[in-house]
């Protein structure tokens, strides 16, 4: 059965804003931490052979941006609890360029303030380095009773990655052999990742009903933890923006 909402509102519990606040900044911190080494480490070759674009220069921790760009988190509350299936770069208007085409790798959406968010893929794309980090993660839990130096991932980020990451992969293999189910994520390299399912919602607003999948999205800027951004996700890509009212 879909929940429903008669204005385009969401409500957050004190205590899972809060959890999500503090959440998020970890979460982002990993992938700074492994889009940096990415950044290092990987030849310009395999870079575009898995992402289709050529090298960009360097991307800024979150720390390190401007006020007028951002990192969007896309959350799902699934019956285990938050998890993060990845995160996007934005730029506001004002700093979007007046030219009406795109770049490589860009997108819009309609916040639903009459403003729009270009969304870029300023670093590895967010499935992909969620397919890394996941990856990074399993070895390390396998492996550190033998391994000498200290693990790219220390214990409170293996934490978080336990907590809030959904398990990627290259390969639908190790979803199979644990019963899980899963969808394919049609990349430049396909990815397998576990089917964290978001919750349905039918919003009313001005006399219509939209239905969706209910996510939410947090923001972050330069400035760290900027709010919750609700959406539902329609079929076929679209996002309708709700407010969210902590209660």
């Amino acid at each position: 059965m879909k929940n429903s909402v008669k204005l385009p509102h969401v409500h957050y519990g004190q205590e899972e804003a809060a959890e999500l606040e503090r959440a998020s900044i970890r979460v982002q911190h990993i992938y700074d931490k492994t889009q940096d080494l990415l950044d290092r480490y990987m030849p310009d070759s395999m870079w575009t052979a898995m992402t289709g674009m050529s090298r960009n220069p360097k991307v800024p921790k979150l720390w390190e941006g401007d006020l007028e760009s951002g990192i969007f988190q896309k959350w799902v509350k699934s019956p285990k609890g938050w998890k993060c299936i990845g995160c996007e770069r934005y730029r506001h208007p004002s700093v979007i360029s007046e030219t009406p085409t795109q770049a490589e790798g860009e997108s819009s959406f309609e916040t639903g303030d009459g403003d729009s968010l270009t969304f870029h893929d300023k670093g590895l794309p967010d499935r992909l380095l969620q397919m890394v980090i996941w990856s990074q993660f399993e070895e390390i839990r396998l492996f550190q009773p033998f391994l000498g130096d200290e693990p790219f991932f220390t214990e409170e980020e293996m934490e978080v990655i336990s907590d809030y990451f959904v398990p990627t992969y290259l390969s639908p293999v190790p979803l199979k052999e644990r019963g899980k189910d899963f969808k394919t994520i049609q990349t430049r390299i396909p990815l397998y990742q576990e089917r964290i399912s978001a919750p349905s919602l039918v919003m009313q607003s001005e006399g219509a009903s939209v239905s969706g999948n209910w996510m939410t999205g947090v923001d972050l800027s330069s400035k760290g933890f900027s709010g919750l951004r609700p959406y539902l996700k329609i079929p076929k890509g679209g996002r309708t923006y709700m407010k969210a009212l902590i209660v």
